[in-house]
């Protein structure tokens, strides 16, 4: 058995959990990685956690664009699990799109009846990559997704600050019919909720188009 994060060798003290959970097991360096947020304390809008209210900044976009978010993310974005997005999404080592398999099953769970969609790459950035990062780790769940969106070439979000994202123009098309959107449940889902801003450009053209209700998922927050 390997850590499904390090994929080094699982060989002594072998836990219950990665007995009947092996899909997703993880070592106990690699466990220590990722700390989940409380769904109880975080904020209704965009998943900040210790913001039970609804945070400054989700009453901005309220205001600006007369919707918030809500936004459920699996983990904080700190340390920990930049030692484990910077390899997989910058580096590029497939193996590590398993680490969190077992919670991201479990929070999909949620939303049933949704369309999952993830965020999609331009088409330069997904060949320079050679995989999308949120469709890697979706791919080992038991859930489908459509990719209802396509993207134009932009700078990578990661060399943008925040003021600069904020300010980031409508890179999103619609990818297919829109037929597809009309009146449907929709669930976005990408690794890291920053500003916001490119989960609220997905969703607002969603909305033009005729979708019922978009909320979103991030692996951190």
């Amino acid at each position: 058995m390997r850590c499904s994060c390090c994929q080094k060798e699982l060989i002594n003290n072998v836990t219950l959990r990665e007995l009947f959970f092996s899909s997703s097991q993880r070592c106990y360096h690699c466990e220590k990685l990722f700390s989940k947020i409380d769904q109880a304390t975080a904020c209704p809008g965009c998943g900040r956690p210790n913001s039970a209210e609804l945070c400054s900044d989700c009453r901005l976009w309220q205001q600006k664009l007369g919707f918030v978010m809500k936004n459920y993310s699996l983990f904080r974005y700190d340390d920990g699990f930049r030692q484990w997005i910077e390899p997989y999404k910058f580096t590029g080592d497939y193996r590590l799109r398993g680490a969190f398999v077992l919670e991201l099953n479990r929070a999909l769970q949620n939303y049933r009846s949704y369309l999952f969609c993830p965020l999609p790459l331009s088409k330069e950035r997904f060949e320079k990559r050679g995989f999308n990062q949120v469709c890697g780790c979706l791919d080992l769940t038991k859930f489908s997704y459509e990719l209802l969106l396509r993207r134009s070439e932009l700078a990578p979000q990661s060399e943008k600050s925040r003021e600069d994202r904020l300010r980031m123009e409508q890179p999103f098309q619609i990818n297919g019919p829109i037929e597809k959107i009309r009146n449907q449940k929709v669930l976005l889902i990408d690794d890291v909720y920053t500003t916001g801003r490119t989960l609220f450009h997905g969703a607002e053209l969603l909305y033009e188009k005729g979708a019922e209700t978009v909320k979103s998922l991030t692996f951190a927050r």
